[in-house]
């Protein structure tokens, strides 16, 4: 008998996410490269031979946003979909596309977003005096390789001459992400985790330090984890990805707006002492009372979200037809 796969165990459930993945980019890597590079008067060996250096060589910011494209749809979001489709009658709202209980806790979200915004920059410092500190000269040098091609991408994204440029800008790095980033890694992982552990926090935590792995850049793995644990409370007690996607694209497209109008730099060094710190822990109490808050006021639960439904049928059998 054909069921939906959220009658598996998790951890069949994650296998066939892995293999849908996998299989869905690879798919999506070829076409879409190549539509890439005929797109940008290149074949497809060219992109595929890119180095470090070349992300940040201005002419080929074209092949890169169109790269970022590919991967959202490939990665992130065709993925999910397929994931979610396969696994409940209602795919989007497994997904958690679907209202808050409550409108106010989209305006929770926001708060919650704009008092993280502080605390996360507190940990970008706290972030490099451990790397500093912790690893050797040889080891920092060979993390600091590795932050270049991120860098260098997110420097060819930003160099905006104009409101064209920023609002394509914050379409890259605002609206896709959020979107993605926030299907795969809340709505589908964190589920599975969640139902791995049997408990919300463990599930969260976890998803949140993948989702920090994922990104490559050990310089700021710490501030992006616990933006992901953000993230994925805020999903997990307002029933819905559409706060945690909103206080997602708050977060990034803050970041562009401030790099847009010169308030801050993309490679400015963040600043250090008492004050950064004695701010970035106000931030992190008061992010941490709004989540208490959400969580309070929460009707989810374990058991609601994961409690058996029955054997329901993948394809209508009721003919006896294969």
């Amino acid at each position: 008998m054909h069921t939906y796969l959220r009658n598996r165990p998790p951890w069949i459930q994650l296998i066939i996410f892995g293999g849908l993945t996998g299989g869905i980019f690879v798919a999506s890597i070829y076409i879409g490269t190549g539509i890439v590079a005929q797109a940008n008067h290149m074949n497809f060996s060219q992109i595929a031979s890119m180095t470090i250096t070349d992300y940040a060589r201005p002419e080929l910011a074209g092949v890169i946003k169109g790269l970022l494209i590919v991967q959202f749809f490939g990665l992130f979001f065709l993925p999910s979909l397929v994931f979610a489709y396969l696994t409940d009658p209602k795919p989007l709202a497994y997904a958690g596309l679907k209202p808050p209980e409550r409108i106010s806790f989209l305006f929770i979200g926001l708060l919650t977003m704009a008092a993280a915004y502080f605390m996360v920059e507190w940990m970008v410092t706290l972030n490099e005096e451990l790397v500093l500190r912790t690893f050797s000269k040889s080891a920092q040098d060979w993390i600091q390789k590795g932050e270049e091609a991120a860098d260098n991408t997110l420097k060819n994204i930003l160099t905006m001459k104009g409101p064209a440029d920023l609002l394509f800008s914050i379409f890259l790095v605002g609206i896709l992400p959020a979107i993605g980033e926030e299907l795969f890694f809340r709505g589908i992982l964190q589920k599975i985790f969640i139902q791995i552990f049997k408990k919300a926090w463990p599930g969260i935590i976890f998803t949140a330090a993948l989702f920090s792995a994922f990104h490559g850049q050990f310089m700021g793995f710490i501030p992006r984890m616990a933006m992901g644990i953000v993230l994925g409370a805020l999903y997990w007690f307002s029933g819905s990805i559409f706060v945690s996607m909103i206080g997602h694209f708050i977060f990034n497209t803050i970041n562009v707006l401030l790099i847009y109008f010169k308030i801050a730099e993309m490679d400015s060094k963040t600043s250090s002492g008492w004050v950064i710190s004695l701010t970035g822990l106000a931030s992190m109490v008061i992010v941490i009372l709004l989540i208490k808050y959400l969580r309070n006021h929460s009707s989810t639960s374990f058991e609601k979200e994961f409690l058996p439904e029955g054997d329901i049928k993948l394809f209508d059998e009721s003919d006896g037809s294969v």
